[in-house]
C-alpha cells in the first residue's frame, strides 16, 4: 500500500510541478465538487430548501443537482470542517481507486497474489491518469465512489447483490440502467433488489424532506440547464454533441433521444452477450459506459468508466488499441502545450480549442471511444485471452 499512494501522489504532483517549472503557474485542485456536497447536507440539516436557489460553498454558489436522499447522504459532511473535508479527498479517492483496481484484477486473474500486488502499483499510477479520474479526484467528485458500489456488488453474487445498485441509483440518477443491465441478463433476485433499494431512498427523501422531494421528482431532475449548457464544450454525452451540431429546439431533442435510444439497445445488447459468454467485467464496463453516453449532460468527470476499460485492454487488447485509448482517454498537459494560465489540471484532448471543424472530432473522443468499442467488442477484436486464461463467469442466476 505505501508504495501504491506514493506512485499514484507522484502522479498527481507531477503535472503540477511541471507547468509550474515552464510557465510559472502552478496547477491546483480546489476539491469544489466536495464542498458542494456538504453545503446539500447542511442545507438538508438546517431545513433550508435544497433546489429553489444556488447554495454557498467555497469561491461561490452552486446548484445542488442530486435527489434528496444524496443530501442525506452528505449530511455528516457538515460536521466536518471544509478543509478537512478537502483534505480527505485525494486519500478518500485513493483508497477507492486501489479496491477497484485490486477487485478487478482479482477477478480478472491477471496475475498469481504476490504479482498482483506489484501490478496494482503500476495500474494505480497508470489508470490515474485517465482524464475523467484525474478530474474526479481533482474536484472531489463523487462518481468513483459510484462505480465502487456498482462494481463490487455485481462481479459476484450474494445474497445482498443489487442493494448497493439500488443505493448509488438514488444519490444519482444513472446508475438506474444497470437494473435494466441485470434484467436483461436474467438476474432477476438482483433486479428487484436494486430496484427495492430504490424505491427505498425515494421514499427516505420524501419521508426527511418531503417539500424538496416533491420538487425534485416532479421535474427539477430532468431540468438540464442546472448542470451547465447543453451544447457547452463540457457536456460529452450525446445530447452535448448533437446540440453542438443542431442548437436548441425540438428537432435537437427528437433526435437525440432517436441517437440515445439506438445507444441503449446497442450497448445494452452488446454488455449482455458478452456477459453471457462470461465476460463479466467487461459487460459492466459496457453498461457503465452507456449510462455516460445517454444522460442528458456529461462531464468529463462522468466518465470513470473508462478507468475499467483501460485496465480490461491492458490485460486483453491488441497494443494498436491501448494506444488509441491512451490518446483519446488519458489526460495530457493541454495547458503546457497551449501555454494557458490556469488552475485546472491536465486535461483530455476534448478540451483543445477549436481548429477548422475538428474540434467536432476530438471534441467528442469519448464518445468515440465509447462506439469504438462496441464496434471492436461485437467483431471479436477486443479480447486476446491467452490459452487457458478466461475471464470470470457467473452463474446467471441470482441467488
Amino acid at each position: 500500500m505505501p508504495a501504491v499512494v506514493a506512485v499514484a501522489l507522484t502522479a498527481f504532483a507531477a503535472p503540477t510541478l511541471l507547468q509550474w517549472m515552464l510557465i510559472g503557474t502552478p496547477v491546483l485542485g480546489d476539491f469544489l465538487d466536495v464542498t458542494v456536497y456538504r453545503a446539500g447536507g447542511a442545507a438538508l440539516l438546517n431545513g433550508e430548501p435544497l433546489y429553489e436557489s444556488d447554495l454557498p460553498a467555497l469561491t461561490g454558489s452552486y446548484p445542488f443537482t442530486y435527489p434528496p436522499f444524496a443530501a442525506i447522504i452528505f449530511t455528516p459532511l457538515s460536521f466536518v470542517p471544509t478543509w478537512l473535508c478537502r483534505a480527505l479527498v485525494i486519500p478518500a479517492h485513493m483508497l477507492l481507486l486501489v479496491t477497484v483496481v485490486r477487485e478487478l484484477l482479482r477477478h480478472a486473474n491477471a496475475a498469481s497474489i504476490r504479482e498482483r500486488r506489484r501490478a496494482t502499483v503500476a495500474v494505480v499510477a497508470l489508470v490515474f491518469l485517465v482524464e475523467p479520474l484525474t478530474w474526479t479526484m481533482w474536484l472531489g467528485q463523487i462518481n468513483l465512489l459510484l462505480l465502487a458500489l456498482v462494481l463490487l456488488d455485481l462481479v459476484g453474487e450474494h445474497r445482498s447483490s443489487g442493494v448497493a445498485v439500488g443505493i448509488a441509483t438514488g444519490i444519482k440518477l444513472t446508475p438506474g440502467l444497470f437494473i435494466v443491465y441485470l434484467m436483461c441478463t436474467r438476474r432477476f433476485g438482483m433486479a428487484a433488489r436494486a430496484a427495492g433499494a430504490t424505491a427505498a431512498t425515494i421514499g427516505l427523501g420524501f419521508l426527511v424532506a418531503p417539500h424538496d422531494s416533491l420538487r425534485y421528482w416532479s421535474g427539477v431532475f430532468a431540468d438540464n440547464s442546472r448542470f451547465g449548457a447543453t451544447a457547452g464544450q463540457g457536456n460529452l454525452s450525446i445530447n452535448g454533441a448533437v446540440a453542438r451540431m443542431l442548437g436548441d429546439g425540438d428537432l435537437r431533442v427528437l433526435l437525440w433521444l432517436v441517437l440515445a435510444g439506438i445507444a441503449v439497445v446497442a450497448g445494452l445488447a452488446v454488455a449482455t452477450a458478452v456477459h453471457n459468454r462470461g465476460e463479466v467485467l467487461l459487460g459492466l464496463t459496457l453498461c457503465g459506459l452507456t449510462t455516460t453516453a445517454v444522460s442528458p449532460f456529461s462531464w468529463s468527470h462522468h466518465w470513470v468508466w473508462l478507468g475499467p476499460l483501460t485496465i480490461l485492454a491492458l490485460l486483453y487488447a491488441p497494443k494498436s488499441v491501448c494506444a488509441v485509448l491512451g490518446v483519446l482517454t488519458f489526460a495530457w498537459p493541454v495547458h503546457i502545450i497551449l501555454g494557458l494560465e490556469s488552475h485546472f489540471p491536465v486535461l483530455g484532448i476534448s478540451t483543445f480549442p477549436p481548429w477548422h471543424g475538428f474540434e467536432m472530432v476530438y471534441g467528442n473522443a469519448y464518445l468515440i471511444t465509447f462506439v469504438g468499442t462496441l464496434i471492436f467488442v461485437s467483431a471479436g477484436w477486443f479480447l486476446r485471452t491467452e490459452p487457458g486464461r478466461q475471464l470470470p463467469r457467473t452463474s446467471s442466476r441470482s441467488r
